[in-house]
């Protein structure tokens, strides 16, 4: 898993000088993932969360940083590594629905997973997007919602079950959630992780804060807050540039996937006139990032990453639980 791609910028910023579009038209669609290519390519599936519309239109939304990006530009997914993106967040209908429409064509066409659903219900605007992949013999399912409210946990259960029904191993539940910029969840998530988790989701993947949060287990799941910004053409300077890829490793020679493993690669991502994120390699950076993803506090019914994940950025999981 990694975080937030913006594969665009602001309308208002649109092929400027050293801008994300400007850089890939000089240097080619494989740039922004050039440099942590070689473990996404690794990999059996890498999911990313993608934040931009696919778009010529130029009518928008009344709001601060409308994200767009050329159809054209959507082939960067092409040469990442990553093989599904969630299409739902608070930048999705930055160019009203049809933008929305416009990207899910702009998926289509290139023949690229996606999933994502908002208006859930309704007759003209439904938008309700599951995913089913396989990998190794396992079949994985993945389904996103945006800004989730109590009332969407009805919802949020009843497509893990269709999932579960449709023969899925794991089911991934992405969740566009949490404060812009705040290191840590708010209370309320908690509770929202776990009963997700006990609706049968097997991760709960977050993203929206643009920073790092931390990193739970619970009840055999495991529950990502926020996995920050990866790559990303409007970075603001308040934004944390820390940033990780996030591995996790199931043995598939029980009679269900069993988490395993949890590894973190740290990496750092950079901002105008690069874009490109990359991996620390020295230790106090390492660490810095690690630190990030400990919650400092115990949690009811939740396992916190152990301390020995400070030097290894690797947690070993028997049972569900971290072994030391």
């Amino acid at each position: 898993f990694i975080g937030d791609c913006s594969i665009g910028e602001a309308i208002q910023n649109k092929g400027e000088e050293n801008g994300y579009t400007w850089m890939l038209d000089h240097n080619g669609m494989d740039w922004p993932f050039s440099l942590v290519r070689n473990y996404l390519d690794a990999d059996d599936l890498t999911f990313a969360n993608l934040e931009v519309v696919f778009t010529e239109r130029t009518k928008h939304v009344n709001k601060t940083f409308p994200l767009v990006g050329a159809p054209r530009y959507a082939q960067v997914l092409l040469h990442s590594g990553i093989e599904a993106v969630n299409t739902v967040n608070n930048h999705c209908f930055d160019f009203n629905l049809e933008g929305y429409q416009d990207t899910i064509a702009t998926l289509d066409a290139l023949g690229f997973a996606h999933f994502g659903s908002v208006y859930v219900g309704s007759k003209t605007n439904g938008q309700d997007r599951l995913l089913k992949v396989s990998a190794k013999g396992v079949v994985i399912g993945a389904l996103g919602f945006t800004y989730p409210q109590d009332s969407d946990l009805k919802l949020i259960a009843d497509r893990i079950a269709m999932l579960k029904n449709a023969g899925c191993d794991l089911v991934i539940v992405a969740l566009h959630w949490g404060k812009e910029t705040h290191a840590m969840p708010e209370s309320w998530q908690f509770g929202y992780a776990r009963s997700v988790i006990d609706a049968g989701a097997d991760v709960v993947w977050g993203h929206h804060p643009h920073v790092l949060q931390p990193v739970q287990l619970y009840n055999g799941g495991v529950i990502l807050y926020s996995t920050g910004n990866f790559t990303f053409g409007t970075m603001s300077s308040k934004v944390d540039r820390d940033t990780g890829i996030f591995q996790l490793e199931y043995d598939v020679d029980a009679e269900a996937p069993t988490l395993k493993q949890l590894r973190v690669i740290p990496c750092i991502t950079t901002g105008k006139g690069d874009y490109r994120p990359y991996e620390l390699t020295d230790p106090t950076d390492r660490a810095r990032v690690f630190k990030k993803l400990i919650y400092p506090r115990e949690v009811s019914g939740m396992q916190n990453l152990p301390q020995s994940f400070l030097q290894t950025g690797i947690i070993h999981i028997e049972n569900g639980l971290p072994v030391e």
